[in-house]
């Protein structure tokens, strides 16, 4: 007998994999948190559901966001 997904354990592993994206580029962990709640309270915002594309769309999200702030760009 299988069970069930916990849609929440899959929503915290995609964010624990976005945050380990971030720190294998040499981001800190206490930066990567604040990118990844950034994400979230934007996405919060949106009002867009915690669905499969969530976190590649925050990844996108938080690619741009970082991309726009960085001098010289």
């Amino acid at each position: 007998m299988s069970r069930r997904a916990d849609p929440e354990r899959i929503h915290q592993a995609r964010r624990a994999a976005t945050l380990n994206g971030l720190t294998d580029y040499g981001m800190s962990l206490e930066d990567a948190e604040r990118w990844c709640d950034a994400w979230e309270a934007e996405a919060a915002r949106l009002e867009l559901p915690k669905d499969k594309n969530y976190w590649t769309v925050g990844s996108a999200w938080i690619a741009e966001e970082r991309a726009a702030r960085r001098p010289g760009w």
